[in-house]
């Protein structure tokens, strides 16, 4: 992790000739120069040097990034780019200037968590909690909020790898924290965050299957010392450990599998998902996979600020799929699926959990 300070790293940006610019969904999906994430970090390193006003007209291109980290990825020098421009998100935030889509973004992500606290309630039987358990399972907010059948297949999964003994997390809200964080809302970011801390150190693990809540804990937490004693595991790391135990499908579907920025290039989770998939489907790639997957545009709460931008983007990672003639992508973030979901036609884009367990019924294990 870079150690740079913010003013170091939009300065090597701003004098660097633009390797990275192939590497951004944004500008790939909404082809302005502005979005190039060189032309972004300049403009924040302009707005800190103030040889641009702070208006909202010039800090629109920081809110042009998902948060992916491909440019940083691909860049030579290891930059930190979206954590950046996020860090200059807030200090818009600070001068009155956020995005206008952004403006009553602390209150929505309230009234949402509060929404799924009770959705949750409906979606999982009384008897899959438990306030003592050891291992807690959190589903992701998307899920809950618009396939909560994700929701029933996490907990098949669990039985059919002898884990029944995982239970659904008391307390702590479906969201922990992420689109604060994007928003450069840190102050109720860094509240919400220590509550969340609390209300999980009572599970030694907590398997989520929100690629962005594994991410949230693992660094984001870390970096802002918010101290989390629970490990929190994505389930595609933590069925990994199980995998002898998923029986074998014979007829077994093609599907291209999708890595989600947050757990493939930023967590480094990748043939994980892949092992398990294989035992259920006939796995296929994309040509740009693993480390340098394409981003579905789901995230940095570019839907909100550009969402013409977000389904250009996940319109192009769904070509190859048409083009070859695969009618199922698979995923393990529920924010992919959803964006991906959006524009996929005839294409069905499938949970990760939902497609290790389809079909088990009368399959012998």
């Amino acid at each position: 992790m870079t150690t740079r300070t913010l003013e170091a790293r939009t300065e090597t940006c701003t004098f660097c000739p633009k390797l990275c610019r192939q590497a951004c969904p944004v500008s790939n999906a909404t082809p302005r120069e502005a979005l190039i994430p060189q032309q972004k970090m300049q403009m924040l390193h302009q707005l800190g040097r103030r040889r641009v006003p702070w208006t909202v007209e010039y800090t629109e291109p920081l809110y042009g990034c998902t948060g992916c980290g491909a440019c940083r990825q691909v860049c030579a020098l290891d930059n930190e780019v979206s954590q950046s421009l996020f860090e200059g998100r807030r200090q818009a935030r600070e001068r009155g200037v956020l995005h206008p889509a952004l403006a009553t973004l602390p209150e929505r992500f309230k009234k949402r968590n509060e929404r799924l606290r009770g959705r949750l309630r409906e979606v999982v039987p009384r008897g899959r909690f438990a306030e003592e358990a050891r291992v807690g399972f959190l589903p992701a907010c998307d899920a809950l909020a618009e396939s909560p059948g994700d929701v029933g297949a996490a907990f098949r999964l669990f039985d059919l790898v002898g884990a029944g003994y995982v239970r659904a997390v008391e307390g702590a809200d479906a969201c922990l924290g992420y689109p604060l964080y994007a928003a450069g809302e840190m102050d109720a970011f860094r509240q919400h965050a220590h509550k969340q801390a609390d209300a999980l150190r009572r599970y030694a693990k907590v398997v989520t299957t929100c690629a962005g809540c594994a991410f949230a804990t693992r660094a984001i937490y870390r970096r802002e010392g918010i101290e989390l004693p629970t490990e929190v595991v994505h389930l595609a790391e933590w069925a990994g450990d199980f995998v002898e135990r998923l029986p074998e499908r014979s007829d077994r579907p093609r599907a291209l599998y999708h890595d989600p920025c947050h757990l493939g290039r930023q967590l480094g989770v990748m043939e994980g998902p892949r092992r398990l998939l294989a035992r259920r489907a006939e796995v296929l790639e994309f040509s740009r996979n693993r480390g340098e997957a394409e981003c579905c545009g789901g995230g940095g709460l570019v839907p909100l600020t550009m969402p013409a931008t977000t389904r250009s983007a996940a319109e192009w990672r769904l070509v190859q799929a048409r083009e070859r003639g695969v009618t199922r992508v698979v995923t393990a973030c529920a924010t992919c699926k959803r964006t991906l979901g959006r524009v996929a036609g005839g294409i069905e884009i499938m949970d990760l959990a939902a497609a290790l367990v389809e079909g088990v019924q009368g399959e012998s294990t």
